[in-house]
């Protein structure tokens, strides 16, 4: 996979431009921004208003391990000099399911609607790909109508519900496991 990938594209008749790219130990602080940003913008991630509960050294850390991994990446959006979006995949840490990865993107809710999210997508099936991963896996609260019908473009299936799996202040989402198989 391409370490930087280039997009122009409009929403709206809106033209922007994105850069896909591998996240890099320098994007840490950023990227703990991106999750506070993300986690005030919806009530449907496992991070909140909070963001991630780690610092900038351990950021740097995960990051570091991502991009020593030859089958998980983090990846970064870049649009206006800013991160705007990102997205994982993390293959399950056990010799017998190696071939599956969890997958996660996470956009700002101003730069919904360019197709960010797709692009994202694309990326994460492209190095799943490469790295010869089997299957990808997610969660979706039920609500998440928009990103449900994203992961269903990708060729993502619901394959079962998962009771209160989500809370957010004193509201309990139930979220959708999802799958895709790789070819």
């Amino acid at each position: 996979m391409s370490n930087y990938n280039k997009y122009v594209h409009e929403a709206e008749d809106e033209p922007i431009e994105t850069i896909i790219r591998v996240a890099e130990p320098i994007d840490a602080k950023a990227i703990l921004g991106l999750l506070r940003h993300v986690g005030k913008d919806t009530p449907y991630l496992s991070v909140g208003p909070e963001g991630a509960n780690m610092t900038v050294d351990q950021q740097v850390e995960l990051i570091t391990r991502y991009n020593e991994s030859d089958n998980n990446i983090m990846l970064v959006a870049e649009s206006d000099d800013q991160i705007v979006g990102m997205a994982t995949v993390a293959v399950i840490d056990n010799n017998r399911q190696s071939h599956v990865a969890e997958v996660g993107v996470s956009i700002i809710k101003e730069y919904w609607g360019y197709g960010i999210g797709s692009i994202l997508t694309e990326e994460m099936i492209q190095f799943a790909n490469y790295a010869e991963i089997k299957m990808l896996t997610l969660e979706v609260v039920t609500k998440n109508i928009r990103a449900i019908k994203l992961y269903e473009k990708y060729g993502f299936e619901i394959v079962g519900t998962l009771s209160k799996r989500l809370r957010n202040n004193f509201h309990y989402y139930d979220t959708y496991v999802m799958e895709r198989l790789i070819d």
